[in-house]
């Protein structure tokens, strides 16, 4: 059986992102309904990734809880918190399934800085 070339290796990615992309699309949008199959599409669009060896954009990575691997809907499944003492600024989220409490962290640019300063 002949090895697979670099062009059909990209054809694949191609498709599986194309597929995981539409995957988070129809979680987000079934969600009210139903959220087992929204989550059931997460899960297959996770595996997509990984099978493909593909980054989950940023912007779906985090509608994923960490823990449990659900997806998470704001306001339904998680809180959203942003706080700006203490370790520093940064945006929580919390889901209410596992309780698992994530934190991403914000970044101030130098020119920012600066400008808050003067």
């Amino acid at each position: 059986m002949p090895k697979r070339s670099k062009n059909s290796r990209y054809i694949v990615k191609k498709i599986a992102n194309i597929r995981m992309l539409y995957l988070f699309q129809k979680a987000h949008e079934i969600f009210l309904e139903n959220r087992e199959l929204a989550n059931r599409y997460t899960y297959l669009a996770r595996r997509y990734a990984q099978r493909t060896k593909i980054r989950v954009p940023d912007e779906w990575k985090k509608r994923i809880c960490h823990k449990c691997k659900r997806f998470l809907y704001p306001g339904l499944n998680y809180r959203i918190r942003i706080h700006s003492k203490g370790k520093g600024s940064h945006v929580s989220l919390t889901c209410f399934e596992c309780n698992k409490t994530t934190r991403y962290f914000i970044k101030l640019k130098t020119n920012q800085i600066r400008s808050n300063i003067q």
